[in-house]
């Protein structure tokens, strides 16, 4: 509102992004912390397999459509998106169904049906954005797993349970996330492999410089070190255009322009791109329509003040879901794990694509405050924040 009232440039532009984007923020937020208030106390932690089995609705339509093209193809469509326009639409449901289902695997009653259910509930969130070329969304559900695996071996239930287990469990996840990146390598080799190479170019150069000029830009840069242009660094500059090194080459380029924006462009979600077009005087050599990196984004959108704002509403949420994690309430502790993981995740998710917007950010204003709300009904005596 600060942004909106003092910084902006044009009001009514200002106010219908504000509308649109973070009008909704509050709005899903009051929904999903009255839902939460309102679930009665009675409910079980099956609230988080039905809540994992909704968010995975997307993938299993995705699944579905998957082996129709494949028996039409004769062979596994890989890429395949299905009715979505972007894969990351399935990474980002893929993530929080797979919060919502282990914590649901770990804490549910110890039922070999239930427990072989959440598993191949779990292998479906890896299987969908596997297919569709997904590799943030497929590394981040195994982010998300092995992160909930340590913080209930360390933080939950860390007494309980041997050093032994700690190492076979945490190993275990660390090998398939080794076999899925296999499998991915060998289902599109140029995709999978030398990301590092690719990513470590978006380093170089001045990034205001290369979106303004083009690629020549970043090419005289290295050829001014004595670097010698070969096929591999080649496909490297490539990938500053539309490629992994954007991201790292955006994500710069957006955090020199937060400098010249410090308090946003009309909260605009197309901040970046007259931020760039400003800076380039005109049409930039390299167009690109956000930096890939949610923080930067919402920055140049409403301000770093702004930015920082969500950021700390992010970390309340994750420090009252940690708070409700170390409770020992049996009703609560579920809930807690899968607002910590959630709310961190989220966080880190961020830093490597822009998902604090549209649909994705209604979706964790409503998961969040959902999980906050559940909690605060269970637990009358923990909503100050501290326990007792």
């Amino acid at each position: 509102l600060i942004q909106l009232l003092f910084f902006s440039t044009n009001y009514q532009q200002a106010f219908s992004n504000f509308r649109a984007e973070w009008m909704h923020f509050i709005l899903f937020s009051i929904i999903g912390a009255g839902v939460g208030l309102l679930t009665p106390k009675k409910y079980s932690i099956k609230v988080l397999l039905f809540l994992g089995i909704a968010f995975s609705i997307p993938l299993y339509i995705h699944l579905a459509l998957t082996f129709i093209k494949g028996m039409k193809i004769g062979s596994i469509p890989w890429g395949y998106w299905g009715i979505n326009e972007i894969h990351g639409d399935l990474g980002y449901t893929a993530l929080q169904a797979a919060i919502f289902l282990f914590t649901y695997f770990l804490y549910q009653p110890k039922s070999w049906l239930a427990k072989i259910t959440t598993i191949g509930l779990l292998i479906i969130c890896v299987c969908s954005p596997l297919l569709a070329a997904s590799r943030g969304g497929t590394g981040f559900v195994f982010i998300s797993i092995l992160f909930i695996l340590l913080a209930y071996f360390f933080i939950a239930e860390g007494n309980k349970i041997s050093l032994r287990n700690k190492l076979i469990g945490t190993l275990s996840i660390l090998i398939l996330i080794t076999g899925a990146y296999q499998v991915g390598l060998k289902s599109d080799p140029n995709r999978w492999g030398g990301i590092l190479s690719r990513v470590s170019l978006g380093f170089e150069g001045d990034p205001g410089s290369i979106y303004c000029e083009g690629i020549g830009s970043l090419e005289s840069t290295l050829k001014s070190k004595g670097v010698i242009i070969t096929p591999a660094i080649q496909k490297g500059l490539d990938s500053i255009v539309d490629g992994d090194g954007a991201r790292v080459m955006a994500a710069r380029s957006g955090l020199s322009l937060t400098i010249d924006n410090p308090m946003g462009i009309d909260q605009s979600k197309q901040a970046y791109q007259k931020a760039i077009t400003k800076l380039c005087n005109g049409a930039p050599a390299i167009f690109i329509s956000h930096t890939h990196n949610a923080w930067v984004d919402t920055a140049l959108a409403i301000g770093l003040p702004g930015s920082a704002l969500l950021l700390l509403v992010l970390i309340t949420y994750m420090y009252r879901g940690r708070n409700a994690l170390k409770a020992n309430m049996p009703s609560v502790t579920p809930f807690g794990m899968a607002l910590f993981a959630s709310a961190l995740l989220w966080i880190l998710r961020g830093l490597l694509d822009s998902v604090l917007r549209d649909q994705m950010l209604e979706m964790q204003a409503f998961v969040l405050a959902l999980l906050l709300g559940i909690i605060i009904a269970k637990t009358p005596h923990l909503r100050g924040g501290h326990r007792h």
